[in-house]
């Protein structure tokens, strides 16, 4: 089971953010959790990838709201969308300075969906050529093109059973300050 990690309120309210200005263009739609999971399901990678691998859905105009009901209906058209948005000042669609996370599994679900799955760069800053905020949809094979540098980088979340792991080794802590409250 993939670790989830939560984000800082500040990151996700620049999701948030981005996520509204991309639902401007009728195309896109948040769709709920079950959709998702009826997505996945539909793409037949259900056991590989997580509802979390993509933020939103894009159909190539206008559709109805798209629910777990009716997604077959809209599936041969549908393009999945993983958001990356930034605050930053980026001057046009070439994304110069656009820095970003993802994941492995965001990768990979781009690589299994080639066209299907966009990677939607979306820019909250009006200080930028067109003087409003704007988002550049890409493939997985034209962000590799663009890409410069990329660098690995792990997450960890510590287990809950800390006694099971082991513990600690007493002389390994150091409390600092006032630890006259510090049991012993």
């Amino acid at each position: 089971m993939e670790s989830k990690f939560t984000k800082s309120r500040t990151n996700k309210g620049t999701e948030n953010q981005g996520l509204a200005l991309l639902l401007t263009d009728r195309r896109f739609q948040r769709v709920d959790l079950a959709t998702k999971r009826r997505i996945l399901e539909l793409v037949g990678k259900t056991g590989s990838f997580s509802a979390q691998t993509f933020d939103a859905v894009m159909t190539p105009a206008f559709a109805a709201p798209i629910t777990a009901d009716n997604v077959e209906q809209h599936f041969a058209e549908l393009r999945l969308v993983e958001m990356k948005t930034t605050r930053k000042s980026i001057r046009n669609e070439s994304l110069n300075g656009f820095f970003f996370g993802a994941t492995e599994r965001e990768y990979e679900m781009a690589r299994a969906l080639g066209s299907r799955y966009l990677f939607a760069f979306v820019v909250l800053n009006s200080d930028n050529d067109y003087g409003r905020p704007f988002a550049v949809l890409l493939t997985a094979d034209q962000v590799e093109q663009r890409t410069r540098s990329r660098r690995v980088q792990y997450q960890v979340n510590f287990r809950t059973d800390f006694e099971a792991a082991g513990g600690i080794d007493r002389q390994m802590l150091i409390v600092l300050g006032d630890a006259s409250h510090i049991p012993h």
